[in-house]
């Protein structure tokens, strides 16, 4: 049985479309990844207020004024998203605490294999 040259060129075609499609959302997850990190970076919060109010064409003054604020803003900004991460995790604390004191002895062990830990910055 032989196969036409049509079917193997239709083959062929399918399955670089569908390779094209397994990179192409394999780097797009990448992307929307390291997107997502960048935003979570104080420095880029900065930048990105900075680059709004240069919109206003600032003087030189005003610049460094504006400067002193949006840094203010920034570090009260990074210290309130500490806060919520360690208040998230004070919560999580309780209500797994709460869970492990209703647990049979042998379910301890795999809980304690399954209990999510903390991020490394809120270590105590």
């Amino acid at each position: 049985m032989t196969v036409s040259l049509r079917s193997k060129a239709g083959c062929l075609i399918t399955l670089l479309i569908l390779l094209s499609t397994g990179v192409g959302f394999t780097l797009g997850i990448m992307v929307a990844k390291g997107i997502q990190k960048k935003k979570e970076d104080p420095a880029f919060w900065k930048q990105i207020s900075m680059k709004k109010l240069d919109e206003l064409n600032p003087d030189e003054a005003q610049r460094k004024r504006f400067e002193v604020h949006t840094d203010q803003a920034v570090k009260e900004l990074s210290d309130l998203r500490q806060e919520g991460i360690r208040r998230v995790w004070e919560v999580l604390d309780r209500a797994l605490d709460g869970i492990e004191a209703d647990l049979k002895p042998e379910q301890k062990e795999t809980f304690e294999k399954i209990r999510p830990k903390p991020p490394e910055s809120l270590a105590k």
